[in-house]
């Protein structure tokens, strides 16, 4: 009886080991039926899909986000619109009115009170200190103030009607100028021809008359019908810079 007892466990026992590796053979011959399975679907799916980011190669990923980029930025909200550049000196001079521009600029008031003192020195000094009896050299001599003066008011006047006044009246002045200065070589010529040694020393005086004539009275008109002629003058009197 306890030989059947001992046979018997030993038989249970050698069960249990069968029924287990059984189970151990079919659990290896699932996880190899599995490998195989995906390795197949690998070979068959996986390697037919170019979106694959294991797969594709850069370049391919790159042309297809690039592509999808459009599309994205047609659906978003359109790009801010560029900052606007700061204006410059010029652009804001150009909205300035023509008297606004005219009445910032000194110069406009410093050569006008300067056209005014000389046009009354001018005067002065034909009338008391310098008279002359000849009819066309009287005329002559007084277009120095008169044409000085509206070069004054022409200034003053600030505007392009002015700015063409004053530049007119200083052009009569720098001829009548160079015409006085023609008159007085002549005369210092006929003097030193006619009258020997006394009209030498009066030709030599007619050459200093023509220096003191060059710096009192030629001077200003030059200096300031430049200004008018530059592109500083012709903006602040509202005139169009070529």
């Amino acid at each position: 009886m306890v030989v059947s007892v001992v046979a018997r466990a030993i038989l249970v026992a050698r069960g249990h080991r069968e029924r287990r590796d059984d189970r151990k053979h079919d659990g290896e011959r699932d996880s190899t039926a599995t490998k195989r399975r995906g390795l197949g679907e690998d070979r068959l799916h996986d390697l037919t899909i170019p979106a694959r980011s294991g797969l594709c190669s850069y370049q391919m990923t790159r042309a297809a986000r690039t592509k999808r980029k459009p599309k994205a930025a047609a659906g978003s909200a359109p790009p801010p619109a560029p900052a606007r550049p700061p204006d410059s000196r010029e652009s804001r001079e150009s909205r300035v009115s023509p008297g606004s521009r005219a009445s910032r600029d000194p110069r406009r008031w410093i050569y006008g009170v300067l056209d005014v003192v000389f046009a009354v020195v001018y005067a002065v000094a034909i009338w008391k200190v310098i008279p002359n009896r000849l009819p066309s050299a009287a005329v002559h001599l007084w277009t120095f103030p008169l044409a000085t003066l509206a070069m004054a008011a022409g200034t003053l006047y600030g505007n392009a009607r002015g700015w063409w006044i004053a530049v007119i009246a200083g052009s009569a002045v720098l001829l009548s100028t160079f015409l006085l200065i023609v008159r007085i070589a002549i005369s210092a010529a006929f003097l030193a021809g006619v009258y020997g040694a006394f009209g030498k020393a009066a030709a030599s005086f007619a050459l200093v008359m023509v220096a003191l004539v060059i710096e009192l009275v030629a001077l200003l008109p030059i200096v300031q019908v430049k200004y008018l002629m530059t592109r500083a003058g012709r903006r602040a009197y509202g005139v169009p810079v070529p």
